[in-house]
């Protein structure tokens, strides 16, 4: 009977699986599959037990025929997106009397990397270009340590000089438990800077360097736990503390930087997160969506900390495919916030972190915030595969390839109750559109160089490179 029903449900999940292979091979039958043994090779560091966690179906299973090939795809597809395997082959040995065994064979990554920092300290690209400040360059060294002890665990480091100083170290064990649906992590960040973005003028980010350095030193610390049921929905709880020391000038020069002229602000934030996630790939997706939901309590009474606030955030990622090698993609996210007169770190909106196109010169500081962003794909390559004969290593001699025509348009609304009169892009809607082309190739890298126009007409040609060592 506990069998039948999970039959069940495993179907009914498999139901909502997008098509993965063509009509042809998709005959509908009343024939059921009985699941044997689950056979794995090439986890030459990875354990079992990860590997099987990701699979959609267990040893034991029944399954419908016509629903073999969605469920082995969708298996795929969960193991690729752990991000610790570079290929992943799912394929079927039948052993007569609809008895099968899966076979699945899994390409590792590389996962101990030593990598060297040698990078711009401004908020883009594009920003470095337009000021081309070669003294704002960080360098430096830090150590990922992906699928760490082989159980997808995620070890962190890092050692930063230069124009901003950053000592930092995370730890992250996403299966705890039986069923390793549990989930922890924990880190701190510790940084120094001689210059700040002091405050917004003319909608962009004003640079100030005081005479009693440092400008500003930053202390992080969290603690989170995930619960990850099934495959596609996981909830999270965090705990952060934040303690932030600023040099006398910065509060002089702006009362409002850490608020009514403080030198130091320490507080605490719990955050709440939920997250529903069935798209096809994390680093580049094409069909399915996403589901995000965040409560953040900023100060919990605890400090003295002046200015406590309650925040919500909602971001809905939607990826359709249209028609052969025609895909729409529509990303909305959502800030409120019940505190409308913030510090002036704590009242950044978009051009930080997240960025308009065509605005990557500059900033919107506010409270609220909405933004949307709409894109047309085109595959102009295929994902494609190539084997480097000159290179032994299984790691890195196989690289993956596809290339995209996209054409996009932007819209962003930010409200900001007390604007600088000078700021004159929040509190009305700003929008852009353009196009450009997209390449995702080794290691998840995604190189996009786009042209785009802003609604007062400013235009230019963009590049973005975003690599998994941006993913910190």
């Amino acid at each position: 009977m506990a069998k039948t029903i999970k039959m069940l449900v495993v179907c009914f999940l498999l139901c909502h699986v997008t098509e993965a292979v063509s009509q042809d091979s998709l005959v509908i039958t009343d024939d059921i599959l009985h699941i044997h043994d689950i056979l794995i090779s090439g986890n030459k560091v990875t354990h079992e037990s990860v590997i099987l966690r990701e699979l959609i179906f267990s040893p034991g299973d029944t399954v419908f025929k016509m629903q073999l090939i969605p469920a082995l795809q969708r298996s795929k597809e969960n193991l690729l997106n752990i991000a610790i395997f570079n290929f992943v082959f799912l394929n079927v040995k039948h052993l007569g009397d609809n008895q099968i065994d899966v076979t699945v064979e899994v390409t590792e990554r590389w996962y101990i990397w030593p990598v060297p920092i040698l990078e711009y300290a401004d908020r883009n690209f594009n920003s470095f270009l337009e000021s081309r400040d070669w003294s704002k360059i960080n360098y430096g060294a830090w150590l990922k340590w992906n699928n760490f002890r082989g159980r997808n665990e995620l070890l962190t480091g890092k050692i930063k000089l230069g124009y901003l100083k950053e000592y930092a170290l995370a730890y992250t064990k996403p299966n705890l438990g039986k069923k390793l649906n549990h989930g922890i992590s924990t880190g701190f960040s510790a940084n120094q800077q001689d210059e700040v973005y002091i405050e917004t003028v003319n909608n962009k980010p004003l640079e100030y360097q005081p005479p009693d350095l440092p400008a500003q030193t930053r202390f992080n610390a969290y603690a989170s736990y995930r619960y990850r049921r099934k495959y596609y929905t996981s909830h999270a709880l965090r705990f952060d503390y934040y303690d932030y020391h600023v040099s006398d000038s910065v509060a002089a020069v702006n009362s409002n930087y850490l608020g009514n002229g403080a030198t130091s602000q320490n507080y605490f934030v719990l955050t709440y997160q939920f997250n529903y996630d069935v798209r096809d790939s994390k680093v580049y997706p094409l069909e399915g969506y996403n589901v995000k939901f965040k409560a953040e309590q900023v100060g919990l009474g605890i400090t003295d900390f002046e200015f406590p606030s309650f925040r919500l955030t909602g971001i809905l990622m939607y990826h359709q495919k249209i028609v052969n090698r025609l895909y729409f993609y529509n990303t909305t996210k959502a800030k409120y916030s019940t505190e409308k007169t913030m510090p002036h770190i704590l009242n950044k909106a978009l051009g930080y972190n997240e960025n308009l196109r065509a605005y990557e010169p500059y900033v919107m500081d506010g409270s609220d915030y909405v933004i949307t962003l709409y894109n047309l794909k085109i595959q102009v390559i295929k994902p494609n595969s190539y084997t480097i004969p000159f290179i032994k290593m299984e790691q890195f001699n196989k690289i993956h390839y596809a290339l995209y025509v996209n054409l996009f348009a932007d819209f962003a609304y930010v409200n900001n109750h007390f604007p600088n009169p000078t700021n004159t892009m929040v509190n009305t809607w700003q929008f852009s559109a353009g196009g450009g082309i997209d390449l995702i190739t080794y290691y998840d890298q995604v190189f996009s160089i786009y042209y785009a126009i802003n609604r007062y007409g400013e235009h230019g040609f963009f590049f973005q490179v975003a690599t998994p060592f941006d993913r910190w």
